[in-house]
């Protein structure tokens, strides 16, 4: 029986619905957490972790991998240049190598990609072989070739140049004679060949040896032995590497970037003017590669003589840079890196450790960058050598009819703003509890 004048609460009928309502709100918010990290993490550990190759352990100190080149068209045949192992041929991407130069120390392997199955090596003391079956046998290719220790190679076409532990060479007839392009008093660590509207234009780094004005990276305008020196900013010191990239869409010249001992540095003007690339490590960078299908994109590394080792990456332009995955060897000191063009991108690197003798060789895949060969970039500014990304829509990379690639970090954000709403759906039901209490 109601007493008059006594207080009684109201009856609620939301209240059962609201309820409903927030076990259903926050019931959604966990399925999209979880979804979000399911996907997110498995994402994660195809992106960013290197995984072991084959080779893992070769013996003795100071046989390291110096060079790794993947076959045109047919990515699951790589060649290694090793010290002490000679040159070792895999056709399963790494997972088993037999021997294809034996008793030898190789520098450097190059395919050629404008002839099918032509292969080069460069050895320390027994000159250059040639392969002309994809790397299964090698014959020696050493007429005229004065200087027998072959530390790199560079193609063009039916150009090749070889740079020795004294001075360039070059042959014009798939390394069947050579001449001397001269720097005899200088150990020849790179080379390469820039296309330019003149023709092409060597530019050759030095590691060693004698150098007039203290430069150690020269250019060659007509393939003579006729050079000119560059003074890169600062005067860095020791060329470990050079490399030439792609035409970007309506530019008039190739970018070129040098790896010294004193940092990074780029060129967009056919090597005329040169910056040091910010947004690195301070270390030296012994090598340095162009992504084929996008000159946009760059790959470096180090093997931590001056800091710190591992590989970095940027995909535009050198404007940030981000360390490659993770798995390496505790403070890896790389000593030779490749980029397959597959789909996705491949990239391959060698670690060596002087100390403990250790060996190795690993790949990680980069779905983020460019695969293919017919991609061509945005034309690079003139303003500056390192300028911020254009603005507007990026030009998609997705092969048609394949579906889209989503990037590691938006992946991460797409679970960080899962578990914001989480977080919101949490204090929305307490809220609601604690108030009706």
């Amino acid at each position: 029986m109601l007493q008059q004048g006594a207080c009684y609460p109201t009856p609620d009928f939301q209240a059962p619905a609201m309820r409903v309502l927030h076990r259903t709100f926050l019931t959604f918010s966990l399925g999209l957490l979880a979804g979000a990290l399911a996907w997110t993490l498995p994402a994660a550990g195809a992106d960013v972790h290197w995984t072991p190759a084959g080779v893992q352990q070769l013996g003795d100190a100071d046989r390291a991998v110096w060079s790794i080149d993947s076959a045109p068209g047919r990515p699951n045949i790589l060649l290694l240049a090793t010290s002490g192992h000679g040159v070792l041929r895999s056709v399963d991407r790494g997972a088993t190598w037999t021997a294809a130069i034996a008793k030898v120390d190789a520098w450097v392997v190059r395919f050629d990609p404008d002839h099918a199955g032509v292969a080069y090596a460069g050895t320390a003391g027994a000159g250059l072989f040639k392969s002309v079956d994809g790397g299964v046998t090698w014959s020696p290719s050493n007429q005229g070739l004065t200087d027998l220790d072959v530390r790199a190679i560079a193609l063009n076409k039916d150009v090749l140049v070889a740079g020795t532990s004294h001075g360039v060479f070059s042959s014009a007839d798939a390394a069947a004679t050579w001449q001397s392009l001269g720097l005899a008093d200088l150990n020849i660590d790179a080379v390469a060949l820039l296309p330019t509207a003149k023709g092409l234009t060597l530019l050759a780094g030095a590691d060693n040896g004698v150098s007039t004005g203290g430069s150690y990276l020269f250019r060659s305008q007509d393939l003579s032995a006729s050079w000119s020196s560059i003074h890169l900013p600062g005067d860095p010191g020791v060329v470990a590497s050079v490399s030439v990239g792609g035409l970007p869409a309506s530019a008039s010249d190739r970018p070129v970037v040098v790896g010294t001992a004193g940092g990074l540095f780029r060129s967009d003007d056919a090597a005329t003017t040169w910056t040091q690339v910010g947004g690195l490590p301070e270390t030296d960078f012994n090598l340095a590669l162009f992504n084929p299908a996008n000159p946009e994109q760059l790959y470096v590394a180090s093997d931590g003589d001056l800091g710190a080792g591992g590989v970095f990456r940027s995909l535009d332009r050198g404007s940030t840079w981000s360390p490659v995955g993770f798995g390496l060897p505790a403070h890896p000191r790389v000593t030779a890196l490749a980029l397959q063009p597959a789909a996705p991108l491949t990239v391959f690197a060698a670690t060596w450790n002087p100390t403990t003798q250790q060996v190795g060789l690993y790949h990680i895949p980069d779905p983020d960058a460019t695969s293919g060969s017919t991609q061509v970039a945005p034309k690079p500014s003139s303003a500056a050598a390192n300028p911020p990304p254009a603005s507007g829509p990026a030009r998609s990379t997705a092969t048609p009819g394949a579906a889209p690639t989503v990037s590691l970090a938006a992946r991460v954000a797409i679970a960080a703003g899962a578990v914001m709403l989480v977080l919101i759906a949490v204090a929305v039901v307490g809220a609601r509890r604690f108030g009706s209490s």
